[in-house]
Order: C-alpha cells, then sequence, then structure tokens
C-alpha cells in the first residue's frame, strides 16, 4: 500500500507530465478521478474542465466534472454543475449518474414530478431486484408523497393523462444521487 505522501508525490509527478503533455486525456482522467477520491474537489474540477476540452461531448465525463464542480461549490448542482448534467443527458438520456443529480436537484428545488421523471427513468435503468433499484424506490416514494402523487402503485394502475414535465437546469444543493 501507498502512504499518503507517495500518492501526494505520485499525483504531483503526474501534474507536471500534464503541464508537458496537455493532450494526454488517459492522464487527466487519472489525475481528476484521484484529485476527487481524495477529495480534492476544487482540484479535480479544474483537471475535468481541461478534459471537458479534449473530450467535449463524454457523458461519463461531463456527470463526474459535474459532480466534482457541485461538490467544490458546497454540493450545490446550480449553475455550471447543471449544464453538464444536462449535457451529459443530451449525450445520453439515460446516464445512471446524470439522471440521479437532475432528480436529486429537482428534488432539493422542490420539483417532484421532475425527481420522480428522472428517478423513475434511472430505476428503469437498473436490474428490479438491486440494492440501487430499492434505493431509488424509495426516493421515488419519498417524492411522490412529497409531490402530493398517488404511490408508485397506484399510480402505475391510474389512467396516464401526460408525460411528467423535465424539471429546470437550476439547483440548489445536492449531492450526487439522492437515491
Amino acid at each position: 500500500q501507498l502512504t499518503a505522501g507517495q500518492v501526494e508525490e505520485m499525483v504531483q509527478q503526474l501534474s507536471a507530465r500534464l503541464q508537458r503533455e496537455p493532450d494526454n486525456v488517459e492522464g487527466w482522467v487519472i489525475l481528476a478521478r484521484t484529485y476527487y477520491t481524495m477529495r480534492k474537489f476544487p482540484e479535480a474540477a479544474a483537471a475535468y474542465e481541461k478534459l471537458i476540452k479534449l473530450v467535449p461531448d463524454e457523458p461519463d465525463l461531463l456527470a463526474d466534472y459535474a459532480d466534482a464542480l457541485a461538490m467544490s461549490q458546497g454540493r450545490d448542482l446550480s449553475g455550471k454543475p447543471m449544464e453538464l448534467v444536462q449535457a451529459a443527458l443530451k449525450a445520453d438520456p439515460n446516464h445512471w449518474k446524470a439522471l440521479a443529480m437532475a432528480g436529486t436537484s429537482a428534488f432539493d428545488r422542490k420539483d417532484y414530478k421532475g425527481a420522480v421523471a428522472y428517478w423513475e427513468r434511472l430505476r428503469d435503468s437498473q436490474a428490479p431486484d438491486s440494492p440501487i433499484a430499492k434505493s431509488i424506490a424509495a426516493s421515488i416514494d419519498e417524492a411522490r408523497k412529497l409531490g402530493g402523487m398517488p404511490p408508485a402503485v397506484a399510480a402505475a394502475s391510474a389512467p396516464q393523462k401526460a408525460a411528467p414535465t423535465s424539471p429546470m437546469a437550476a439547483a440548489p444543493k445536492a449531492e450526487t444521487p439522492k437515491a
């Protein structure tokens, strides 16, 4: 196992290398994810910002950048993080992390219909009996209750009126998945 000092030294070496090789996509990915793991969110966001210039339409990177940026802003998804989430969803409408963050953002804005819509899409992409699907279902149930909507079972048997509207692109405080 590496010591914290050894990891820090390796990160510094990689950062120096990327100054010489600014187009090294793999290096930026490693650096950004390492900073995030180290909970150095501003540094992770800065690395993702450089990375997104090299690979602009990659939904995983857009969602990870949104997450790091939100964490560096005190878990606030409003503004640029939600722009990145929407870009990730444009590139992949079923991207799990972007759906989770969009749902959390809608929930935090008290847009419970929007949260349910995002989280139902997320739930539908999971194995039905998985722990994450159960967690997502609990979040959907909470949003339905708070939004005055019928429970999921009753909603499924009720006649469908219109598709839920998408939530707005701004949101206060949140972190990756609420679910």
